[in-house]
């Protein structure tokens, strides 16, 4: 798709990346990006019902023949587009997502805006947290860090969205993605309470999610 064209140039082309000078992801980010949209979208090949066990026929297809993987793979449950990245604490998985969501935000809006509904893609997301630490670092890194004295408000411009701009958006969709972030988070108090009428980035732990 033309946002799928657009977007790894700027993130990771090498004349977006030294006019960075310094703000970009590192290579296991980067792979992590590139690997999804591979996986999701080009291996994929269009198809919305795209599968876990179609995944491995494509790129892992001896991997099938151990043990029970076959069976493990062909299970309902696995039944939809599903992606996992190892990554250790500390190398940036937040990143990861933010840039897998804005790829995700700005196909379905290309494509809504061309009169399609590209079933590969969505405008409704939802982020579950292990834990409180992760689930503040996460509200941190959608809407800015609590003001001081302020009733809960946060600061958009501290936003991880807001503060690597440069590195995230290109300057066209830029403003785009701002509104889309600002206005629909949901925290774990606002899921199922907040109006949203375009879309949702719902945040949660999984203790809620789970009770």
């Amino acid at each position: 798709t033309p946002p799928t064209a657009e977007l790894p140039h700027w993130w990771v082309g090498q004349d977006m990346v030294d006019a960075r000078d310094g703000l970009n992801f590192h290579a296991g980010q980067k792979q992590a990006i590139l690997n999804a949209i591979e996986a999701h979208e080009v291996l994929g090949n269009g198809h919305a019902n795209w599968t876990l066990k179609d995944l491995y026929q494509q790129v892992a297809p001896d991997a099938l023949l151990v043990g029970t993987r076959l069976a493990e793979v062909s299970a309902a449950k696995h039944a939809h587009p599903k992606y996992c990245f190892k990554m250790a604490t500390g190398t940036g998985k937040t990143w990861v997502l933010q840039a897998l969501m804005i790829w995700q935000l700005l196909n379905k809006t290309a494509a809504a805006t061309e009169g399609l509904d590209d079933a590969r893609f969505t405008r409704q997301f939802m982020v579950v947290a292990p834990g409180l630490i992760v689930y503040e670092r996460l509200l941190d890194a959608f809407c800015g860090k609590l003001v001081a004295g302020g009733n809960g408000t946060r600061d958009f411009a501290t936003s991880d969205v807001a503060l690597f701009a440069d590195l995230f958006i290109p300057d066209a969709h830029r403003e785009a993605v701002f509104a889309f972030v600002r206005g629909n988070v949901c925290s774990k108090n606002e899921i199922g309470l907040k109006a949203t009428g375009n879309g949702m980035i719902a945040i949660t732990n999984w203790h809620l999610l789970a009770e």
